[in-house]
């Protein structure tokens, strides 16, 4: 049987997860800091290191949260039940894509590359 489109962008994120050694229990905390990419059609608006929750176990309606960025110009809340997850095993990202905005007139894009390590 096919997995539904909420089914299948739960897995997407928790494949992530996995192969960043994350537990999904664990995964909404502000410890999580990821290169993150977004863009706007097809101009990238910022590609900045950020802190990335994730929950995909709770009873939340949020199931992705970018915690530090501007949820005034950004879209910073994503549901496994609007937007589109994908992970892709070789580049080691998961994207994420939405064409309904409130906050842009264009489908967006936010690419989340696997963990960013912090050497200082």
């Amino acid at each position: 049987m096919a997995l539904t489109k909420e089914e299948r962008n739960r897995e997407e994120i928790n494949t992530f997860l996995k192969n960043n050694d994350i537990s999904p229990n664990t995964a909404m905390g502000y410890d999580n800091k990821f290169e993150t990419r977004y863009y706007v059609g097809d101009n990238r608006k910022f590609a900045e290191e950020t802190r990335i929750g994730f929950n995909i176990i709770g009873t939340s309606d949020i199931h992705v949260n970018l915690h530090e960025i501007n949820d005034i110009e950004f879209e910073t809340a994503f549901k496994i039940t609007e937007q589109m997850f994908s992970y892709d095993e070789d580049n080691e990202t998961l994207t994420i894509t939405g064409d309904a905005s409130n906050k842009h007139n264009e489908a967006y894009k936010i690419i989340i590359s696997s963990i960013y390590l912090d050497l200082s």
